[in-house]
């Protein structure tokens, strides 16, 4: 609000202390808000990718501890030189939890090399086909002449009714064969006996080499992404036996129905899913989380395709069956965006509530690209958070950024990062908000149940079309739901089973009770969930459901679902009618209007109400991009008010707000990607009525109240007071192999692949230019910085360099070279020898290599503009002079587009009368930067990390002449790109992200979309708006 006040400031505005609010209202917690422990802490994937050395650890570690971060699992992962699970790599291991224990760290483990989880490195599937993961498949006669008939599984005539299946004698009337494949590299994860040999290469290989002392400080497990496949439909040597026993048939009789139509299709396809989904929770989530429990351990991670019905269905059956037997179960999120559904989490912590877990935890960053910035990442955890999750595990912190590494789904959100000093901020805030929401207990009086089984009698083959619908049906009814602050669960049919019985007129699932239950349009039901429903309904349950009413138990026509069908109540299909329909017996605790009084009903506003020692706590979260001034938030209970405050751990009285018998009404300011927690506490003295109805005193604005001063903008002309060192990025070279012809120019990133083609170790050049556009001097800095810098032969314009290097930059592998005295004004060429040999270690990784000093840099084309704050020019650059001087606005056209660092600007502001008058800095968009500085007259003011990017300057400027300085801290993104990729800034990014053709990252473009592009693409750098300061009357 620019002349008025909002009742709630904006956190870290306004002094915070961690007291007694009026006497009744701290937590237990309360003490542990300010520093919270490691258990609350983030647990960052540390990508092991290179030659490990306990030095480099150990100063990682050290790094990791002062920036908050409470532990990490530990992930081999592409690059990694150290023998996996070796000697080498139990010694760093060890090590790691040794230090870990002294730092008071969190020191998990991760069951692969790489991922998905269950290969044990390659070891399992290598024990021979029965352990290897196979899919069904067909063909219809006349057949493949080179069919396998050891992988034949039966042939099928067509009968009356689809197909029957045929005898030996009668093969010669077949028209289809069934038959499974086999994928050589992943494993049967349907298998118990499978699953166990991958358990003791695995983790009993780890239980055994730590030992009983170390192996008790390991908190546990992470598995990652477990899945029979994706998009197909799984067969195990172990599915006929445990089919007949579950269904009374033989399963072979009906698998033309799994891709066919027939005329009990659903039936068969409602039992082949049901079995296969359990075997698979049974044998891989079920036998691993078992055997950690009996150690001690927890079993955490996530499964694969958690997204959609569709990709469930063919991939993990149920996905909440499997999060049932894990300690802390988790989802992935990957990429720079969150969804209008809130699926993904809200399953998760869905199951984590009803069965007890107090945490659940979410993999998310990676794809996000190196230029999120905390507000990204900010917007990214608490639209999760708010939907139930509570822990948080950061992809990812990469231990070298040498080679391929540095594109490894991109960001490392490590010391690779120029922001990385201030990170702790970050951390800190979400260990804050782990805390309170791991402790507290979320409320939810709604069961929305999963229709997953629906899409096990619709998907037909590796057609999951006709389960599209009902996808788009359950998530509209969340989202719907959401909108209007509906707590709510999703119920699984397979827990409920589990879990679920009726009492008092709630559907109780494991530890949640549940007075409506919602019904989307499905198709089938289970037995289990039928009967409960209708117990539910008959002790005065409220029932609802939406048209497209199921008709199926179990996949089979029952006429006992009319009856209960029939007794619910059927709302029209709107959010209106639902929020209607469920508010008879739940009503929504808050009501949130904006500023002219209307609903507030969006997808990236949600609420989440929970109890915590006698108190209510309402976790409200703006995810979107859009203010809200002045909005008011009603919440139907009676109390005092007081703000959490998540930046410091502080509580905040609430200046005011009006108490009724309705509640209480607080008004706000929320900002794009803010969030407040708000908590509603006893009044057992009375205080709360004298001290929130009264008149406000002369000196308190109220919420109309206005407010008249003026502004003074920061425009124009800034002068730089320090920088990091800028750099150029050169990814373009000529090469020759042996005494061939030179290439012409060409992309550094596109050598590797070519030069393995190689049928011998040979020699090759590589020659990058460069212009310079001043007079090298002994003073000014420069520097070549590349990685593996002994591996070459080095020569500038004919002059060799040594490849003694003068420390790092960025990254451990970036080292740097001198070559001030051998840089000329002009052309300037740069070669590198090797010896190219693509089969052994000695080959170095070809990649781009970067000029580092006291310059600038110009682009020798204009720039233009595109989405997602990217600007576009053609190149070519050159090296000039470093500016003194920059206007406000981005930095990447004024001489720094690749630059990776801090930067200082600096304007004098002259006031000519000061009597202290109230005073607020504001930024007047938020900076193009991942952290902004304010500083006064040498005094640091605030760390701006994300909104509200405002601040209280009253204290601190002065009469005549005041030096404002921001600091900008930029990212990683200009210096590693992607430069070229066609879309400029993709929303996920990945190692396809910089080649030339689409991986799943692009699955959105058509596979041979060119996305490579020769020209450049840099986000903007600097400051988007003048910043203003407002001084009232």
């Amino acid at each position: 609000m620019a002349a008025g006040q909002p009742v709630l400031a904006g956190r870290g505005q306004a002094q915070s202390t961690q007291t007694d609010v009026r006497g009744v209202t701290t937590l237990k917690i309360g003490n542990e808000l300010q520093n919270p422990s490691s258990r609350y802490r983030t647990l960052p994937f540390w990508s092991w990718n290179d030659r490990l050395e306990k030095a480099e650890l150990d100063r990682q570690m050290e790094e990791m501890h002062q920036a908050g971060v409470g532990g990490f699992f530990i992930h081999a992962r592409d690059g990694l030189q150290t023998p996996y699970m070796g000697e080498e790599w139990m010694a760093a291991v060890k090590a790691c939890v040794e230090k870990g224990k002294a730092l008071g760290m969190e020191i998990w483990l991760y069951d692969e090399n790489t991922w998905p989880s269950g290969s044990a490195d390659g070891k399992v599937p290598a024990m021979g086909e029965r352990y290897r993961q196979k899919r069904l498949a067909y063909e219809a006669a006349p057949f493949e002449e080179d069919s396998d008939p050891d992988r034949t599984i039966a042939y099928y005539a067509r009968s009356e009714k689809g197909y029957r299946l045929l005898s030996a004698e009668e093969r010669s009337d077949a028209e289809l064969r069934l038959y499974y494949k086999v994928n050589p590299d992943y494993i049967d994860v349907l298998s118990e006996h499978v699953v166990a040999a991958f358990i003791e290469a695995a983790y009993e290989a780890y239980w055994e080499k730590l030992g009983p002392e170390l192996a008790s400080i390991v908190p546990g497990v992470f598995t990652d992404e477990p899945q029979y496949g994706r998009g197909t439909l799984p067969w195990s040597f172990d599915l006929p036996a445990e089919f007949m026993a579950r269904h009374g048939y033989d399963v072979t009789e009906t698998l033309p129905s799994l891709f066919l139509p027939t005329e009990d299709c659903r039936k068969h396809r409602y039992d082949y899913w049901e079995t296969v989904t359990a075997m698979f929770a049974r044998a891989y989530s079920e036998q691993i989380g078992a055997w950690c429990e009996k150690r001690g351990w927890k079993l955490t991670g996530h499964v694969v395709e958690e997204q959609t019905l569709m990709g469930q269905v063919s991939s993990v059956g149920d996905p909440l069956a499997s999060y049932e037997f894990l300690h802390i179960p988790g989802c992935d999120w990957l990429g720079n965006f969150i969804s209008e559904e809130p699926i993904v989490p809200k399953q998760v912590s869905s199951v984590a509530r009803q069965l007890g877990r107090k945490q659940a935890i979410t993999e998310s960053f990676g794809c996000a690209g190196w230029n999120a910035s905390f507000q990204d990442l900010k917007r990214i955890g608490e639209w999760q958070y708010v939907h139930g999750i509570n822990l948080l595990c950061q992809h990812l912190q990469s231990y070298s950024l040498k080679g391929l590494r540095k594109r490894d789904y991109p960001p490392s959100l490590f010391y690779q990062q120029p922001w990385w000093g201030e990170y702790r901020v970050f951390n800190d805030y979400f260990a804050r908000l782990s805390l309170l929401l791991s402790e507290g207990e979320r409320q939810a009086d709604v069961l929305l149940l999963h229709p997953v089984r629906s899409g096990w009698v619709e998907q037909q083959g590796r057609d999951a079309s006709a389960i599209e619908p009902y996808h788009a049906s359950f998530a509209a009814l969340t989202r719907w739901l959401c909108q209007s602050f509906v707590g709510h669960d999703y119920g699984s049919e397979g827990i409920i089973e589990r879990h679920g019985r009726v009492d008092g007129g709630k559907l109780i699932v494991g530890h949640a009770a549940y007075s409506v239950v919602v019904i989307p349009p499905s198709v089938t039901l289970a037995g289990t969930t039928v009967r409960l429903l209708r117990q539910f309904a008959e002790e005065g349950g409220s029932l609802i459901a939406f048209p497209g009413f199921p008709s199926m138990v179990n996949g089979v026509r029952d006429s006992a679902l009319d009856d209960l069908i029939a007794g619910a109540v059927w709302p029209e299909w709107s959010r209106e009618a639902l929020l209607q329909a469920v508010a008879d017996t739940a009503p929504p605790s808050v009501i949130l209007t904006d500023g002219q009084q209307e609903a507030i009903a969006e997808d990236t506003i949600n609420i989440q109400e929970l109890t915590l020692d006698g108190a209510h706590l309402y976790y409200l979260v703006n995810s979107g991009n859009k203010s809200y001034e002045n909005a008011q938030m009603e919440i139907r209970r009676s109390g005092i008010l007081t703000l959490i405050d998540l930046e410091t751990g502080g509580m905040i009285p609430a200046r005011k707000f009006h108490k009724d018998g309705s509640g209480i009404r607080v008004r706000l300011d929320l900002h794009p990607a803010q969030s407040f927690m708000l908590m509603v506490s006893a009044d057992p003295l009375g205080l709360a009525s004298a001290a929130t109805d009264r008149e406000a005193a002369d000196d308190e604005p109220t919420e109309t109240e206005e407010r008249t001063g003026h502004r003074v903008a920061l425009g124009g002309r800034w002068t730089i007071t320090a920088a990091d060192l800028n750099c150029l990025t050169l990814d373009n070279c000529r090469l020759r192999i042996g005494e061939g012809e030179w290439s012409e120019l060409q992309p550094v990133i596109f050598l590797q692949e070519r030069l393995k083609g190689l049928d011998r170790a040979t020699p090759i050049e590589l020659e990058f230019e460069f212009d310079a556009n001043f007079e090298p001097g002994s003073l000014r800095e420069l520097y070549l910085v590349m990685e593996e810098p002994k591996s070459y032969e080095i020569r500038l314009n004919g002059c060799s360099i040594e490849s003694r290097s003068c420390g790092w930059w960025r990254d451990i592998s970036f080292r740097k070279l001198d070559i001030g005295a051998n840089v000329q004004r002009g052309k300037n060429r740069l070669r590198l020898s090797a010896r190219f040999n693509r089969t052994g270690e000695a080959a170095p990784e070809l990649e781009s290599v970067y000029l580092l000093g006291d310059f600038g840099v110009r682009s020798d084309t204009s720039f233009t503009e595109g989405e997602r704050a990217v600007v576009f020019t053609e190149g070519p650059f050159q090296l000039t002079e470093t500016p003194e001087f920059v206007e406000s606005g981005d930095l990447v056209r004024q001489g720094f587009p690749f630059f990776a660092g801090k930067i200082r600007l600096a304007q004098t502001l002259k006031l000519e009368s000061w009597a202290r008058n109230p005073s607020r800095f504001e930024w007047g968009l938020p900076p193009d930067a991942v952290v902004g500085k304010l500083f006064v007259n040498g005094q640091e003011i605030r760390t701006f990390v994300w909104e509200p990017y405002e601040t209280d300057l009253t204290s601190y400027l002065q009469e005549g002449e005041n030096l404002i300085e921001l600091e900008l801290s930029g990212s990683c993104r200009n210096l590693l790109g992607p430069h070229h990729h066609i879309k400029g800034e993709p929303n996920k990014v990945g190692p396809d992200s910089f080649k030339d053709r689409p991986g799943w990252t692009d699955k959105d473009l058509s596979p041979d979309t060119p996305i490579y592009q020769a020209r450049y693409a840099f986000v903007r750098f600097g400051l988007r708006a003048e910043p203003t300061i407002e001084i009232f009357d």
